[in-house]
C-alpha cells in the first residue's frame, strides 16, 4: 500500500485540546487498499482529534454512498452509510499489540489515519447487502431472480431424504 500522504496527521506540533480534519473519499481511495468489495464510494468524513500529552482519541464520523455487488442478483448496488467510530491511540514504547488502542513509539510525531478511515467504511457497510423491495416486489435483476426461482424450485422438486425421518421419529420419542 502505497503511502496516503493526505491522510497524514502530524500530532506532534499539535496544542492539547480539540482538532479537526474533514476528507472526502472518492473511488480513487480505494486503490490503495487490497481485497475492496467496493465498487465506488462518495462519502464525507468528519475527524475530530483530541489530544492530551501521549494520548490521541480519534472520532471518526462519516456520512455518505458505496456502490456494492447485490448478493442476490449480482447487479451493483448503491447503499447509504453512516457511522460513528473512536480510536484510541497511545504514544507509548510498547510491542505487545491491541485490538482497541494502537501504540506509536514515544518518539513519532505523526500518523496516518487512512487504513482508520477505509475500516470506519468498510465496518459501516451492513452484512447482508441485496436490493430493497418495492411494493412488495424486489428491485433485483428481474432475469437473475427468474434463475434463481427456477433453480430454488428444482430443488425443491426432488424426494426427500428418508433419513431424515428416522430422526423426528427418534426425536419424538
Amino acid at each position: 500500500m502505497k503511502k496516503l500522504n493526505e491522510y497524514i496527521i502530524k500530532f506532534k506540533g499539535l496544542k492539547d485540546g480539540e482538532h479537526s480534519f474533514d476528507y472526502k473519499i472518492t473511488k480513487s481511495f480505494l486503490a490503495n487498499f487490497d481485497n475492496s468489495d467496493i465498487k465506488d464510494l462518495d462519502v464525507f468524513v468528519d475527524v475530530r482529534l483530541i489530544k492530551n500529552n501521549r494520548l490521541l482519541e480519534f472520532n471518526i464520523s462519516l456520512v455518505g454512498s458505496v456502490a456494492v455487488e447485490c448478493d442476490r442478483c449480482l447487479d451493483d448496488l448503491s447503499i447509504k452509510i453512516k457511522s460513528n467510530t473512536t480510536q484510541i491511540v497511545k504514544c507509548e514504547d510498547v510491542e505487545d499489540s491491541n485490538e482497541d488502542i494502537i501504540y506509536l513509539p514515544i518518539n513519532e510525531g505523526e500518523i496516518n489515519i487512512s487504513q482508520m478511515l477505509y475500516e470506519s467504511i468498510i465496518f459501516s457497510i451492513p452484512a447482508k447487502r441485496i436490493h430493497p423491495t418495492k411494493n412488495g416486489k424486489s428491485l433485483c435483476n428481474p432475469q437473475m431472480l427468474e434463475k434463481l426461482n427456477r433453480y430454488l424450485s428444482n430443488a425443491d422438486n426432488k424426494k426427500p431424504d428418508m433419513r431424515w425421518n428416522e430422526l423426528v421419529k427418534m426425536l419424538n420419542n
